[in-house]
């Protein structure tokens, strides 16, 4: 199911580039740290990982937009064994924004379709959708070219907690 969530991922971002001369579209990824301190599947999970990230959004003015995604969770260990989770979310979300010159500060939240891998003995799937949202800040580097930071919570199994840097770049 994790390779049918990266497809569908490229065809929403593909479906949208032809929008790129509307204005307001955008393009970004960033490395992030996913971490996660729950119960998973009986799995005492506790663990975090080096991941990344990709996205696509449309800003028709300046303070609301719309914004698809692809976040990877990596792969997460339990806590006195081998097993362990790993997966990612395709992300659909609404996007509120305030631009205070260079700097800007956004909200985002939606749905995320998470699918994780569930190993320990046996391989098990576990496929959900769930809210997920989160807090960012952007920083003007050249004209259409932004450097941004943000946290994100997955209201997933996994309880999923993401930290991340990366590059946007405005059309």
């Amino acid at each position: 199911m994790k390779g049918s969530a990266q497809w569908l991922a490229a065809a929403a971002f593909l479906s949208v580039a032809p929008l790129a001369n509307a204005g307001g579209i955008y393009i970004g990824g960033g490395l992030y740290n996913s971490a996660a301190d729950e119960k998973v599947d009986q799995l005492n999970i506790d663990d975090d990982d080096t991941t990344g990230a990709l996205f696509l959004g449309w800003r028709p003015i300046e303070l609301i937009g719309v914004e698809a995604g692809y976040y990877d969770f990596g792969k997460l260990k339990a806590d006195n064994s081998n097993a362990s989770i790993e997966g990612g979310a395709t992300t659909l979300a609404g996007l509120l924004s305030l631009e205070l010159g260079p700097v800007g500060v956004y909200a985002k939240g939606g749905v995320a379709d998470t699918s994780f891998d569930v190993k320990h003995g046996s391989d098990d799937n576990a496929d959900s959708t769930d809210p997920f949202g989160g807090l960012g800040a952007t920083v003007d580097l050249l004209d259409k070219l932004y450097v941004y930071g943000e946290y994100m919570h997955f209201d997933n199994d996994a309880k999923i907690d993401m930290l991340g840097v990366g590059l946007r770049y405005q059309f």
